[in-house]
């Protein structure tokens, strides 16, 4: 049963509650994460959540209602301080504020340990953080939390949308675009026209590398076209020989005119091939007729030559070699992709930081600009970075 389905039920397991208090964006130190909660299992051991231990703690934290006029809510945490717990590091580090705290709740058979322990079933995650110290007494503290949409001086929209501009500085982390620069504003490729030997040496290499990639997606499309080309030529029956004779090494067909003739009862059909039997199917076919013949208590019946039919060696294993060239020419155009790239960013790298051919290299800001540095990459249609118009 699932967590959802539990608590559609007339009574389920107590709810654990637990919460993560992480202080590292404070103390710059990923492992300044602690866990706390303000229960026990029943058989008197510590909560375990996820692969984490929560120290049991006396807190009290309210205030996580939703509601729907627009309000964001604001819990309170309070947690016990009698022996000093919080002090010094709230003294320490502002109060804490800024700290994240992550408020985890789950049933308790489905804690680590547990026979139905299971880390998928738990309640919406929150995620809050300290805004301000509210209290401090010798027995506890208490925190004001919020939302980080709720965080002064946090406005909305953090970025202005926009549907056919992009807004992001080039080549900025953002961006993240490091390639070669050879591409203008109007989303052409620089001309060599009046550029220093550095700067030829990148507009060639890229060239080079576009050349390169064309050439492997070729031999990838033509070796596609060749394992089918195998396939079809190795599974394809084809007609090996025909043969005809009635003294050993008999090979023939002999049916009545409707089919197969019978005597007594029993069925009688024959299909020889070089003195033996054998059936009529994939492998050996009737062929043309050769004779009529009238058989004593029988009737007529007539002789046919006999077909052998299967995959032709030669073709198939030409078929093969034909295939097995294909892919190693795509070995061959990979080695060659890969010796371009390396030639195009050991001529980015030699390019002076004030080359003529950086300065040419702006962006145009338009979903094209962004395809063409990225053409690996998918990227939304109709608007950048993700803004389309659409019809409710």
């Amino acid at each position: 049963m699932t967590l959802e389905a539990d608590v559609q039920q007339s009574w389920h397991d107590a709810i654990v509650e637990m919460f993560d208090v992480d202080l590292s964006g404070l103390t710059n130190s990923p492992a300044d994460i602690f866990y706390f909660t303000n229960q026990l299992k029943e058989d008197g051991t510590k909560v375990q959540w996820k692969g984490e231990t929560y120290e049991p703690l006396p807190i009290i934290s309210a205030g996580y209602d939703k509601n729907t006029n627009g309000q964001i809510a604001q819990p309170s945490l309070t947690v016990a301080n009698v022996l000093g717990t919080f002090t010094q590091v709230v003294a320490s580090y502002d109060d804490l504020v800024g700290a994240k705290i992550t408020r985890r709740r789950t049933l308790q058979k489905y804690l680590d340990g547990s026979p139905q322990a299971d880390a998928l079933q738990e309640f919406p995650v929150d995620i809050f953080y300290i805004e301000r110290k509210t209290q401090e007494t010798a027995l506890t503290i208490t925190w004001q939390l919020s939302n980080v949409l709720d965080l002064e001086g946090v406005k909305l929209p953090r970025r202005v949308i926009t549907q056919n501009l992009c807004l992001w500085r080039y080549r900025s982390s953002e961006c993240s675009y490091t390639g070669a620069p050879v591409f203008n504003s109007r989303d052409q490729v620089i001309s060599t026209a009046g550029q220093t030997a550095q700067g030829i040496a990148v507009i060639n290499a890229w060239y080079l590398r576009e050349q390169r990639k064309a050439q492997l997606q070729a031999s990838r499309q033509a070796y596609n076209q060749a394992l089918g080309n195998q396939q079809a030529q190795c599974a394809a029956a084809v007609l090996l020989e025909t043969k005809y004779s009635e003294s050993s090494p008999s090979s023939f067909v002999l049916r009545s005119p409707d089919g197969p003739f019978s005597s007594g009862g029993a069925t009688r059909f024959l299909a020889v091939f070089n003195d033996n039997s054998v059936p009529i199917g994939p492998t050996y076919r009737q062929g043309r007729q050769r004779k009529e013949v009238f058989i004593k208590f029988l009737g007529p019946a007539y002789y046919y030559e006999i077909e052998r039919w299967g995959v032709s060696p030669g073709t198939c294993a030409a078929a093969g070699v034909t295939a097995s060239n294909a892919l190693a020419a795509i070995t061959t155009a990979q080695n060659n992709l890969n010796s371009a790239e390396a030639a195009l960013t050991a001529a980015t790298a030699a390019l002076p930081s004030n080359d003529p051919l950086r300065l040419s290299d702006v962006c145009g800001k338009r979903v094209s600009s962004c395809a063409l540095r990225f053409p690996a990459q998918s990227l939304p249609f109709g608007g950048f970075p993700g803004a389309n118009l659409t019809r409710g």
